[in-house]
Order: C-alpha cells, then sequence, then structure tokens
C-alpha cells in the first residue's frame, strides 16, 4: 500500500480560518432576531449590521490595498489619511441599506478577500502574507465583541418587557 500525502499550503489553512471565522459569525448574526439586528449594544456596541458592513469596507480596501501594490499597471494604493473616519462615513452611508443588502456586500467582500488570498499568495511578500492574519483577528474581534453586545441585549430584553408588563 502506498500512502497519500497531503500536502496543505499556507495560504489555504489561513482561507480555511477565514471560512471558519465568516461561518461562526453569519451563525451568530442569523440567530439575532431581525428587530435587533439594527440596534446598538451597550455602551454603542456595534449592531449586527454595523458590524457586517464594517468588515465589508474593511475587506473590500485590503483587496483594493493589496490589488493595486500588485498589478503592474496600476500606482500603489495609500491607506487613507484617517481610517476611522472612512469607516464612519461608510457606516453612516449604509446605514439606510436594508440589512440583507449590507449581508450580501459582507459575503461578496470576505469572497473576494479569500479568493484573492487565493490567487495572490506566491506574489505576496513574507510581511505581507503575515498582514493577512490581520483582517482574520479583526474578524474574530468584531464577532466576539458582538456575541457580548448580543448576549447583554437578550438578557436586558425579557427585563424591559416585565418592566412595561407591571
Amino acid at each position: 500500500r502506498r500512502k497519500v500525502q497531503y500536502r496543505v499550503k499556507p495560504w489555504q489553512t489561513l482561507v480555511e480560518a477565514y471560512v471558519v471565522e465568516d461561518r461562526l459569525l453569519r451563525e451568530l448574526v442569523t440567530s439575532c432576531p431581525g428587530h435587533l439586528r439594527d440596534s446598538t449594544g451597550p455602551d454603542d456596541a456595534l449592531s449586527c449590521k454595523s458590524v457586517l458592513a464594517h468588515l465589508a469596507f474593511w475587506d473590500a480596501f485590503t483587496v483594493d490595498f493589496f490589488r493595486s501594490k500588485l498589478e503592474p499597471t496600476s500606482y500603489p494604493a495609500r491607506p487613507p489619511l484617517n481610517f476611522e473616519a472612512q469607516d464612519r462615513e461608510v457606516l453612516a452611508r449604509w446605514a439606510n441599506l436594508p440589512y440583507g443588502e449590507v449581508l450580501a456586500r459582507y459575503l461578496e467582500a470576505t469572497a473576494n478577500l479569500r479568493d484573492f488570498i487565493q490567487e495572490y499568495w506566491d506574489r505576496l511578500s513574507p510581511r505581507e502574507k503575515h498582514e493577512f492574519q490581520i483582517p482574520l483577528h479583526h474578524h474574530q474581534d468584531h464577532r466576539l465583541a458582538l456575541a457580548i453586545s448580543l448576549a447583554t441585549v437578550g438578557e436586558a430584553a425579557p427585563l424591559d418587557s416585565m418592566a412595561h408588563g407591571a
């Protein structure tokens, strides 16, 4: 018998981590009641919809930034001078979009990020390859913060309804 060896490439491991993180986030937001998807959490924590919009913006920015660095006919992209201001502007623009539209934009942006990693991995420098861990951690941080926020809002909901019934 001959053993078949499968060798996983580093980009495959990273892409799989993104797939898992995306699945966990989607499970979290789909478990959120529809009427709470736009509601901010305690201390103005981002809502489900805002988290999706925020991550969609940054995933799209990451792909555009690195693609422009790697495409021979383009000028290297420069990061915005004020990331936070640009993020707030996008969140404000997307605030009136329906939840389904924001979810679709998130799904497209995160799929594009995974596709970019797969397609361009061999053209990235070791530093750039390492930098693609940052969006993954960004996703994890926002998912965990959203889970805490939703748990807090969920605990407060029964208390509010009891208070209104008294």
